[in-house]
């Protein structure tokens, strides 16, 4: 069984040993690396490599989002979870801008943040339903590539809609009838065919191509 690497950047020394506390109790998980400040992130993350990096938002000196610009640099394979107390559409749209792959508060179920980490590791992306949806709606209706949305399948459209509602792929192939490798395989399709690189900008691109209603977001 493939144990996930996980490094934990909080200025709280409680909170850094709870999460810990709770991730040791999965198998599949190991905190291998703590740090403080966004700065000792980014050094230890340039040297151990982890395969997620938890950061807080607001820590004194480098904050989450400037560490996480920097990590996405020195360790391009270890992927980002923000773990927060801010409930901002302002902060979720600057970490999805620091290449951030998880953006979650502090109030998540322990079942849910284990879940979340193993999705994000596998290559998902998770991000506050209720955040996404409000930053969704904020998003003005502009120029997109038609040529790009034109070569969409019926079934890829389908399941961009739900990207929109930030449905894991777990959950997508459920409602579909289909099996989770066949959403991903989906899902890397739509992303190259978009040309984007995560399922938020894909996301993006659906709203403002008017492929989703943001009311009903």
């Amino acid at each position: 069984m493939k144990r996930h690497r996980i490094l934990i950047a909080d200025d709280h020394d409680l909170a850094r040993s709870g999460l810990k506390a709770i991730l040791t109790t999965a198998d599949d998980l190991e905190v291998i690396a703590e740090a403080a400040d966004g700065q000792t992130a980014v050094s230890l993350c340039d040297v151990i490599r982890p395969d997620i990096a938890l950061l807080d938002i607001r820590m004194a000196g480098m904050d989450g989002l400037e560490a996480a610009a920097e990590i996405r640099v020195k360790s391009p394979d270890t992927r980002i979870i923000m773990l927060t107390m801010h409930d901002s559409v302002d902060y979720l749209e600057a970490a999805i801008k620091a290449g951030a792959s998880g953006y979650a508060l502090k109030d998540i179920r322990r079942d849910e943040l284990l879940q979340m980490i193993r999705n994000v590791a596998a290559g998902q992306s998770f991000f506050n339903i209720e955040l996404m949806r409000r930053l969704l709606r904020r998003v003005s209706p502009g120029a997109t590539d038609e040529g790009a949305i034109e070569k969409l399948t019926v079934r890829e459209r389908e399941i961009l809609e739900r990207l929109t509602t930030g449905e894991t792929n777990k959950e997508i192939a459920k409602a579909l009838a289909i099996s989770p490798g066949t959403v991903k395989v989906h899902v890397e399709r739509i992303l190259y065919k978009l040309r984007v690189t995560d399922r938020t900008q894909a996301a993006v691109v659906a709203v403002r191509a008017g492929l989703v209603d943001r009311e009903r977001l």
